[in-house]
């Protein structure tokens, strides 16, 4: 992982996100995505967590005027509330599920200023796929990628302005109830995946000196039962015994509470803003 001189951070950030994908058996983070079941859970998720939106919607310096090019743009929780008060999105989007949905969001909220791009990131042509430069180029809490210093140079060529990251610091309180429960399950230890430690020093190698801001907030999953969490969770977890089940029934008691009509799980997680004027990556 070293040069000679210092540390690969660009290795480093692979090396944890591929262990990280190992652990799961997935081939990459746009996969868990293709259902568009798993999409409009996701999308509905996100309304009950719409601090986050705001949050992030809230940091951008958007103008009417401005065009905006959102990368792995999910179902559409930026993109199409951004396309209500900016001129232009371009919503970066793999996961045929993700897309899909996003589609349809914008057609429920009457937007017609959105170009939906269906590849992922790195399979991106500037030329045929985008549509010149970008005021605002931000991917919010969607760095799935292997390479991430290619990805941030091409975030670089795509913006005129601004580009800003999104993304954690430690534990996420999702990623905690995996590390407690994965080496019961599996009989190893769970690998996260790549932080915003890595993300900041592979910025600093490339000569990238960003702007950073810390926040907490809260994440909550909400389910109608036990039954419909346990639904949800054993492809995640892997569960392919009824003795897996158990275990993972058990844990989830433990952590879920009762709340009203629904049962829901709530977790404090750190989350990391990077922007930076692209004069400091040309």
């Amino acid at each position: 992982m070293t040069d000679g001189v210092g540390i690969d951070w660009n290795e480093v950030w692979k090396e944890c996100y591929e262990e990280n994908m190992q652990c799961r058996n997935r081939r990459e983070c746009a996969s868990i995505w293709e259902s568009r079941e798993k999409a409009r859970d996701f999308l509905n998720q996100s309304r009950e967590n719409s601090h986050r939106i705001r949050h992030v919607i809230s940091s951008l310096p958007v103008e009417p005027g401005s065009r905006i090019l959102d990368i792995g743009a999910g179902p559409g929780t930026l993109a199409i509330p951004l396309a209500g008060i900016a001129a232009h999105v371009t919503a970066v989007e793999p996961a045929a599920g993700m897309a899909e949905m996003m589609a349809e969001y914008a057609e429920e909220k009457g937007v017609s200023n959105l170009k939906i791009v269906g590849k992922r990131w790195e399979e991106i042509d500037p030329a045929t796929d985008l549509d010149g430069k970008y005021d605002i180029v931000v991917a919010s809490y969607s760095l799935g990628m292997p390479d991430i210093r290619t990805a941030i140079e091409m975030m670089c060529k795509a913006s005129s302005k601004w580009v800003y990251l999104f993304w954690f610091a430690g534990t996420t309180s999702w990623e905690q109830a995996m590390v407690d429960l994965w080496p019961k399950l599996h009989g190893k230890e769970y690998n996260r995946g790549p932080k915003a430690d890595i993300l900041f020093n592979v910025l600093y190698s490339m000569g990238i000196f960003p702007n950073i801001e810390t926040s907490k907030m809260e994440q909550v999953r909400k389910f109608p039962d036990l039954e419909a969490a346990l639904d949800e969770f054993r492809e995640e977890y892997q569960i392919t015994s009824l003795e897996q089940e158990e275990l993972l029934r058990k844990y989830l008691t433990t952590i879920f509470s009762q709340n009203g009509n629904c049962f829901q799980h709530s977790g404090m997680t750190t989350r990391i803003k990077l922007w930076w004027e692209v004069d400091g990556c040309q």
